[in-house]
């Protein structure tokens, strides 16, 4: 066989296989998330300032309207609230990432964790779902956590409530 033969012989191959692969059909089977909140990395708060609430329920809707409006509006309410408050707490935990002392400048890495906001504001049962590779990270993630627990006061609206919640501490060299 010569060299072009060869090269032919491989494209056809190849288009053959990439032609049986398109035709499978690839599905994802749905994993079934429970009730944990995700935090993503990037979590950029847009509801409103942090120091206001934003509307009350008089402000969100008006006297003639039904029932459902008025719970209606209490529910955007309190989601923009939980929302205040999750980066709130996503806030303490990059705020504790790096403790004083702390040689972490030269590491890159993720780690995700999951734990249970209790009423009274701390954090139980803090797991790792996702490693970041390395030991001293996975350690300093899990001391931003637990450093944050208790810090952030949630509002009036979520007293009472408790919430699983998964945060990627990320690591990027000295930022």
């Amino acid at each position: 066989m010569t060299s072009r033969q060869t090269i032919w012989t491989c494209l056809v191959i190849s288009l053959f296989l990439h032609w049986l692969l398109l035709e499978q059909h690839w599905h994802r089977t749905p994993v079934p998330s429970g009730e944990t909140i995700v935090v993503p990395t990037n979590f950029d708060l847009s509801v409103s300032t942090p120091g206001t609430i934003g509307l009350s329920l008089e402000q969100g809707v008006s006297g003639d309207q039904e029932k459902t409006d008025h719970e209606d509006a209490a529910r955007r309410l309190r989601q923009q609230a939980l929302k205040r408050f999750l980066a709130q707490v996503h806030s303490a935990v990059e705020h504790n990432r790096r403790p004083p002392g702390s040689d972490l400048d030269d590491l890159i890495g993720n780690a995700r964790y999951r734990f249970r906001i209790l009423p009274d504001d701390t954090f139980s049962g803090i797991v790792m779902l996702h490693s970041s590779g390395n030991p001293r990270l996975d350690a300093a993630a899990r001391k931003a956590i637990q450093a944050a627990s208790g810090n952030v006061k949630r509002p009036a609206i979520l007293q009472g409530q408790s919430w699983t919640i998964a945060i990627t501490v990320k690591y990027q060299y000295s930022l």
